[in-house]
């Protein structure tokens, strides 16, 4: 395989993970379960350990660098000999983009999945990460326009148990939005002979609430053999209806395509729920003048929004002032950031130089982080370090 010509997609979760790769010249895509070998790939004490570190309390977390570090090399190993097996020996060459896909995306996950990326020496710029909704949207965007130019209906089968949800379109933006609503589910019976008409009765409950031009199902234990009524429902009245197996990791394959090669969704945005909803900025005085400074815009994922810039503190009081507008309603907020036990008096005008990084630990939660970086020789640090956050 020729260098930089692959596009891949990683469905990364407990027990059944797969990757999706699409070479380019050939246009060919090929989905597979994750293997070492002939052995099928289980990330079950990862995901444990995940948990344990993402429901741990603050005495704990002098471990979690540790943790975390191991964790990362763990995975990337097997990462490493997984692809290997199907013919990618060497990533950082073969590889063009990589999107990794999760079921829910949250602090542990990104450090995780950004440890693999940088063991594996694939940068950021192609190199991403997303939960399965927006895998769905990505997948979805990557069929034919007349499955998706309405609501699209989504069912997944995990077991006994069977999730809806939908893709809902709003034509009246510009651009074009899509969100990821979350539906009903049931507990089919352990009868199977009941499945279908249990499902019959999900259908009539769910696409009946609203106008749907495309329905997906996915899942290991959904079949034509079982589904005789209930597969005729699901393309009535128009609907173009089916089976897709391995779709978050085909999907996250479509993602990195689309940010990589393509970018054929100009048009269309994805209002998730990782999805920053608030711009962030300060007044600042630049050559006399007072200017607003953006630092932080909406329409970007949290785990993707970060900022690091230095200012001289100037005013009588130690505190940093935020304004923070809404990506719906666009009104102003000033949020004032004190810095207990700063003084301002104890250097000249002009020699407060202060260190700020900015991220988030989920969309609607900012870690503005504050230090003091003195000024030269003439005036060191004082060490201090402030810390908080803001409710976005």
């Amino acid at each position: 395989m020729s260098a930089r010509n692959l596009i891949v997609g990683v469905d990364f979760n407990r027990s059944q993970p797969q990757i999706c790769y699409y070479e380019k010249e050939k246009e060919n895509e090929v989905t597979a379960p994750m293997k070492v070998g002939n052995d099928q790939v289980s990330f079950e004490d990862i995901f444990d350990e995940l948990d344990q570190l993402e429901s741990s309390g603050s005495a704990e977390l002098s471990e979690k660098p540790e943790i975390m570090k191991r964790l990362i090399e763990n995975a990337s190993e097997t990462f490493r000999k997984s692809l290997a097996t199907l013919g990618l020996d060497d990533p950082e060459r073969q590889i063009s983009g990589i999107v990794i896909t999760v079921p829910k995306l949250r602090t542990q996950e990104v450090a995780l999945i950004r440890g693999i990326y940088r063991t594996l020496g694939l940068d950021k710029v192609r190199a991403y990460l997303q939960d399965y909704k927006e895998s769905f949207y990505y997948h979805t965007l990557y069929q034919d326009r007349e499955i998706w130019n309405r609501n699209v209906g989504f069912y997944r089968f995990q077991g006994r148990t069977v999730t809806f949800g939908s893709l809902v379109i709003n034509t009246l933006t510009r651009p074009v939005t899509f969100h990821f609503a979350e539906g009903m589910s049931m507990e089919l019976s352990d009868k199977k002979d009941m499945w279908d008409g249990q499902f019959c009765e999900m259908i009539e409950s769910t696409l009946n609430t609203g106008v749907y031009s495309g329905v997906i199902v996915t899942g290991d234990t959904y079949n034509r053999d079982w589904s005789k009524r209930s597969s005729v429902m699901l393309p009535r009245n128009g609907r173009k209806a089916f089976i897709q197996e391995g779709l978050f990791a085909k999907g996250a394959c479509y993602t990195a395509r689309e940010k990589a090669v393509e970018k054929r969704l100009g048009n269309y945005l994805y209002l998730g729920e990782d999805l920053v909803r608030t711009n962030i900025g300060m007044e600042m005085v630049v050559q006399g003048k007072a200017t607003y400074y953006p630092l932080l815009s909406a329409g970007i994922n949290w785990y993707e929004a970060q900022k690091n810039y230095e200012c001289i503190l100037v005013g009588e009081k130690p505190e940093l002032k935020f304004l923070l507008s809404g990506i719906e309603d666009r009104q102003q907020k000033l949020t004032v950031m004190k810095l207990p036990g700063l003084d301002l008096k104890s250097r000249p005008a002009g020699t407060m130089k202060l260190g700020i990084r900015l991220s988030y630990r989920n969309a609607g939660c900012c870690v503005i982080e504050v230090e003091d970086l003195g000024f030269g020789e003439l005036y060191p640090s004082t060490g201090r370090k402030w810390r908080e956050e803001l409710t976005c």
